[in-house]
């Protein structure tokens, strides 16, 4: 089945090929107008009162009332022309008024151009100036307006620190809401991702509440022992609460020891790792075990010191004997100040000035 349909506006909206405008060269302009009235098409454009072009159609253009004039060639217009539509008489026809603004634009009004609706208006129609002054005459809703002022009164009357706290409060509120902008739209839009990851786990959530009310049904069967081990718990931690209370003394004692070698292990802390290297490899450091080991055979230098005065130290020291082999190497001729330090009388590096040894005690 196939329909069609016509539609008919009146003679008066069938574009005539006559008249300014109608000819070759021509140039064609669109007014896009807030209120088109009484107008028509083939109703005439004017410039300073010549009649120059015609309106040669009347159209919808995404939701903006746009007219499209076709006007004489030659027409000098800036490209900010200001469009209004006026009535030619008291009962005449509507025309549209095409005029340069106060500020004209040096670009020149060209052909396909667009006059934008903020450029456009109408003069003031017979029908609105005859509403405006019967409203006047009827007196214009001016006596509600003496209703409206003793509403307001009474409001007001007995009521001002109330809405002096009132406009206080709503500025205060103002205030704090405008400092906290950036934080709401932070909190919009993390909103908003947090709504866009739910949107994307959509089958994660269906199948949760698909999951869900076996779980919540097995919970409910299973109330008894889920109350038996909620119970037991509690006396766990009873039974635990009462032992770490009864040896709350050793458990501080013990923790008070610790302070001395925790202390000391976190003086060592910066050598513990190269200490750790030679532990693993001994006698070897780590970083040394590629130069000293070589397929099947070990590459090994050793120095001994041989002299009577680092045996004595070695070997001598805290006996009866010490000093003994020193003083035989002196009486051979060798320098004391060639020979290593005997350990008698060299002060240690963590010795007092009292010259005892320096102990450092645990708080």
């Amino acid at each position: 089945m196939v329909m069609t349909s016509c539609g008919w506006r009146g003679i008066a909206n069938v574009p005539v090929p006559v008249g300014p405008g109608t000819g070759k060269g021509g140039m064609t302009v669109y007014v896009q107008i807030p209120d088109t009235l009484a107008l028509n098409t083939n109703s005439r454009v004017r410039v300073a009162d010549v009649f120059v072009g015609t309106v040669r159609e009347i159209k919808l253009k995404d939701w903006v009332p746009t007219l499209t004039l076709s006007l004489e060639p030659g027409i000098e217009l800036p490209a900010n022309a200001l469009a209004k539509i006026g009535q030619s008489s008291i009962l005449g026809t509507q025309h549209v008024e095409l005029t340069a603004p106060a500020d004209p634009s040096p670009q020149p009004l060209k052909d396909g151009a667009t006059i934008p609706i903020k450029n456009s208006s109408s003069f003031p129609t017979i029908e609105r100036t005859l509403a405006s002054l019967a409203t006047v005459l009827r007196g214009g809703g001016i006596p509600n307006l003496e209703i409206i002022q003793t509403e307001v009164n009474n409001l007001l009357t007995g009521n001002a620190d109330q809405i002096r706290d009132f406009l206080t409060n709503l500025n205060t509120f103002t205030d704090g809401l405008n400092k906290q902008r950036e934080d709401i739209a932070r909190a919009i839009e993390s909103s908003n991702k947090l709504f866009s990851y739910v949107a994307s786990r959509n089958n994660t959530i269906d199948r949760l509440l698909v999951d869900l009310p076996p779980l919540m049904n097995y919970l409910a069967g299973a109330k008894d022992r889920v109350s038996d081990a909620v119970i037991a718990l509690g006396r766990f931690n009873k039974v635990t609460g009462e032992t770490l209370s009864a040896a709350q003394a050793d458990l501080n004692t013990n923790l008070a020891a610790l302070q001395r070698p925790l202390k000391q292990l976190g003086r060592g802390a910066p050598y513990f790792l190269e200490a750790m290297k030679l532990i693993v490899t001994n006698p070897y450091p780590l970083d040394g075990i590629p130069k000293a080991i070589r397929g099947d055979y070990i590459n090994l230098s050793l120095g001994v010191d041989l002299t009577l005065s680092s045996l004595d130290n070695a070997f001598l020291t805290g006996t009866g004997f010490s000093g003994m082999l020193r003083a035989l190497e002196q009486s051979w001729g060798r320098d004391p100040q060639t020979m290593i330090p005997d350990v008698r009388f060299t002060p240690h590096p963590n010795m007092t000035d009292g010259g005892g040894p320096y102990v450092e005690r645990g708080e």
